[in-house]
């Protein structure tokens, strides 16, 4: 009767043993569900940012992008004066323009975190801070903004968060 038991796993396990293969990946760790695989990052650039327009006047919140000099050229000199000389290859980046819009006080401040490539597009992941209620701030409208130049044509997504900066 044992002899009966034994032979039949036996049958059944041999194929599975015979089956198996060694694998490349032999010493890899196996990724578990909840394991996150990082994806490539673009590279950018800062060309400029600061917290008013050159007007006084508060733009609006916006998330542009810039897919020739002329248009970027325009946009740029509503927040700087004297324009600075910054050309940009448009064949084979993009410029975007990341600006909160009006605020009523000063502490505020938008800006690109990090630029991820998804394949058939890329994401930009925006922070957008704001004063805690326990912060000392500029009294004073204000306009954040950033100018990002990206290494890439492909077509430009964003994600935005925002953090309470707590200043005591």
């Amino acid at each position: 009767m044992k002899l009966k038991i034994i032979g039949f796993v036996l049958s059944v396990v041999a194929p599975l043993l015979v089956s198996c293969t060694p694998d490349s990946n032999a010493g890899a760790p196996l990724l578990n569900s909840n394991d996150v695989i990082p994806l490539p990052t673009v590279s950018y650039s800062v060309i400029a940012s600061g917290d008013s327009t050159i007007n006084g006047l508060p733009e609006n919140r916006k998330l542009e992008i810039y897919t020739n000099q002329t248009a970027f050229n325009s946009n740029l000199y509503l927040f700087l004066q004297p324009l600075a000389e910054h050309t940009v290859d448009f064949s084979s980046r993009r410029v975007a323009l990341l600006s909160l819009g009006g605020r009523p006080t000063g502490g505020y401040s938008i800006s690109a975190e990090k630029i991820e490539d998804y394949g058939e597009f890329i994401k930009a992941s925006i922070i957008i801070k704001k004063p805690g209620s326990n912060c000392v701030v500029t009294q004073a409208q204000t306009s954040p903004y950033q100018f990002v130049e990206v290494e890439s044509v492909k077509e430009l997504l964003f994600e935005e968060r925002v953090e309470v900066v707590n200043c005591i």
